[in-house]
């Protein structure tokens, strides 16, 4: 909801193996460094599996319904302090299957190629993204606001031990129907700005077709954890490319996962003379972090705080 300046966003992971499920709700309106300032957070753990995954029928209020799969949704949430969400969703475009060559010709040809090309390793054993429409509204602690955006869903299963979710990153762009993109990017914050981010796979949406990103360079300056700008230059398959820059609207961190500390909001973005608005999100892995980061009582902070 670019007009009011808000990011809301429903998320689930399931594990049926275990018979256990996540789920969070949240709503942003301000840019933070820190999840105390989200307008609002239900992310509750150990939630029961749904039965079928067409229809999941949370308890924490969160209901999602594949009306015509794979491409039109229903999301209904009923939260506490008088938060609710009512939305459909239609895909503008075919899912994009990341593993598919005649869809990516980054993907790999095992599978262990495809695990290591992924950003997200076997969490994406199956992955797809799909930009589309959503309508409908949202109401944020008793104020509705109505819904008619362009953004984008995706879908993965496979494998996610949580210990090794690697550091990646994960953001995508509409302006309007006419263009949009997707991109997935390995993130190594051991290197200098510029080279920390190496694309995994992605792809363009322009004027209903879809072409995959070949090669992607990439800037973004952080304060702290968070990415304060983002500079894209995408190419695709036939050599085209498109400069793209961008600004947090608002955002905060997020735990996905307790091995995770993820920064997560709504980007505005400028092509030329064009202004579109999508997400920037960047998973940070604890396991790499406290190997980067951890410090003994008797070592001094890297920072200063006043």
């Amino acid at each position: 909801m670019p007009e009011a300046k808000l990011f809301a966003f429903a998320y689930i992971c399931a594990r049926p193996v275990i018979g256990a499920m996540t789920s969070c709700v949240r709503v942003t309106g301000a840019v933070s460094g820190t999840e105390w300032e989200v307008l609002y957070d239900d992310n509750q753990e150990h939630l029961p599996c749904p039965d079928r995954f067409s229809l999941i029928d949370a308890p924490n209020g969160l209901r999602i319904e594949a009306v015509t799969p794979p491409r039109e949704y229903r999301i209904d949430y009923s939260g506490y302090d008088g938060t609710e969400i009512h939305v459909d969703w239609k895909g503008i475009m075919d899912p994009w299957d990341i593993h598919d060559p005649k869809l990516n010709p980054l993907a790999g040809a095992t599978e262990e190629e495809q695990y290591a090309a992924s950003s997200m390793g076997s969490g994406y054993k199956g992955h797809f993204d799909m930009h589309g429409r959503v309508t409908g509204e949202i109401t944020v602690r008793g104020k509705t606001y109505p819904i008619d955006s362009i953004d984008r869903m995706n879908h993965s299963w496979g494998p996610r031990p949580t210990l090794d979710i690697p550091s990646m990153n994960a953001l995508w762009g509409s302006f309007g129907e006419r263009f949009g993109f997707r991109l997935h990017c390995h993130l190594d914050l051991d290197k200098p700005t510029g080279e920390d981010q190496r694309l995994a796979h992605g792809y363009v949406l322009e004027d209903g077709k879809v072409f995959a990103v070949t090669d992607l360079k990439m800037t973004t300056t952080r304060v702290g954890i968070v990415p304060v700008t983002m500079s894209l230059e995408i190419t695709v398959a036939d050599g085209r490319y498109w400069s793209v820059h961008g600004q947090p609207v608002n955002g905060a961190p997020w735990r996905s996962y307790l091995t995770t500390v993820t920064w997560l909001g709504l980007y505005r973005w400028f092509l030329a003379d064009e202004v579109g608005y999508g997400v920037a999100q960047e998973v940070r892995s604890f396991r790499e972090e406290t190997r980067r980061r951890g410090r003994a009582w008797s070592d001094k902070p890297a920072y200063i705080t006043t």
